[in-house]
């Protein structure tokens, strides 16, 4: 008889212990689209994100002066996420954002070849699947994270349209009427601004 596919350890967020129901797993792959660069991190901040972040980045300095790979929870990065599971439920994620994460992530098998396991999807019954690249991070509903999201448009949608106000203009010039900011092909046609009793047909007259 073979032998059972070794699980998690039993310290592992991957487990099914005490307080594994605060778990989240969330499902994503690498950002490479921005990288971190200055921290910015207070030395008499008490944050533990702040806290944890500055202490990493202090490891991985010192594992690189010893010439050696620093630990995986000294591992800090960014990953696009694309979904994720918590109290035996996976919610996929329309607008997925770009997450801080730490560690490089535990690989999740693609397809129907190879069995994923409760640890690593956190759901019971499943009846889809995941493709290649997939990587899963666990961590606690109670967290700090970062979490950057990403839009794209015209500036007049995303800068102007957004942000212009009497409320936030502090020169208290005349604000830009939200007409005069719209173009052409935003334009609603006439069809669909024509209320239901302007489009009865009258009869003619004979």
């Amino acid at each position: 008889m073979a032998p059972e596919a070794e699980g998690p350890r039993d310290d592992s967020p991957l487990s099914e212990a005490l307080l594994a129901p605060s778990t989240v797993r969330m499902f994503g792959r690498k950002f490479v689209g921005l990288n971190i660069g200055d921290l910015g991190a207070n030395a008499a901040s008490n944050s533990p994100l702040i806290t944890r972040l500055r202490e990493a980045n202090q490891r991985q300095v010192a594992a690189t002066s010893e010439g050696r790979e620093p630990a995986d929870a000294d591992v800090f990065g960014l990953a696009r996420i694309y979904g994720f599971s918590y109290l035996g439920n996976y919610y996929k994620l329309p607008d997925p954002p770009v997450m801080l994460v730490f560690g490089k992530g535990e690989e999740v098998p693609a397809g129907y070849i190879d069995v994923i396991s409760m640890s690593q999807m956190g759901v019971e019954f499943k009846d889809s699947v995941f493709v290649r690249e997939i990587k899963v991070w666990a961590v606690d509903q109670l967290d700090i994270s970062i979490r950057i999201d990403i839009t794209i448009g015209w500036i007049k949608d995303i800068l102007l349209f957004e942000e212009m106000s009497p409320d936030n203009n502090i020169t208290g010039g005349q604000t830009v009427a939200r007409s005069d900011l719209v173009g052409r092909a935003e334009l609603v046609g006439r069809a669909e601004l024509v209320g239901r009793a302007e489009m009865i047909t009258t009869p003619r007259k004979r």
